[in-house]
This record gives structure tokens, sequence and C-alpha cells, in this order.
């Protein structure tokens, strides 16, 4: 006998212990009990389908807000940063005087790279 018929014989064999096994018994009220969960899993997912679609949408929504409003204010922030850097040394020339402040005690530059 070769490799292939052992094979195909141990296939018939085990399809035919399909046909003799008996079916199980279970409770008549199994079935009925089943049916119910399956009916109340079915009506409490339609109650729900309306938020979890809502939140699906929100959700994104939200986040792209989100990153539109930081990245908005990261614009200004640099911006403004920029603009300002003549009036700071001015600013910062203007406390010195008004202070007395020598050079060991001032470095504008301190001040303008944070």
């Amino acid at each position: 006998m070769t490799r292939k018929e052992k094979i195909e014989k141990e296939v018939q064999k085990t399809l035919e212990s399909f046909d003799q096994v008996e079916r199980l018994k279970s409770n008549p009220l199994f079935y009925a009990q089943l049916k119910t969960r399956i009916d109340n899993l079915h009506s409490k997912k339609q109650n729900i389908r309306g938020w979890e679609f809502a939140g699906r949408v929100l959700k994104p929504a939200l986040l792209l807000l989100i990153i539109a409003l930081n990245i908005f204010s990261a614009t200004l922030f640099f911006k403004n940063r920029n603009i300002n850097y003549s009036s700071r040394e001015q600013l910062l020339d203007a406390l010195a005087k008004e202070l007395a402040l020598d050079s060991n005690q001032y470095n504008p530059n301190i001040l303008m790279n944070e």
C-alpha cells in the first residue's frame, strides 16, 4: 500500500465516523433561551448604533480640530516671536540702563535664544 492510499483510507475512515455519531440531547428550553438572548443583543445593538455612529464621526472630527488649532497657535507663536526681537532688544537695553547694569551682569543674547 502506498502512502497516498493510506492517507485516502484514513480520510474515508474519518468521514464514515461522522455518519455514525449520535446527536447530543439538550434541554428543550435551551433553544428558546438562546434565541431570546440573541434577540436581546440585537435590540441593544440597534439602540446603541446611533451613538456608535456619532462617536465614529465625532472622534476624528475632534482630532482634526485639535490639530488645526495646534498648527494655528504654533504659527501665531513663531510669527510673533520673530517680529518682537528688535522690540525685545530695545526693552532689554532700556531695562539695563534703568537698572544701571554693566556688561558683566547683562547679556541680551542669553534671553534671545529662548
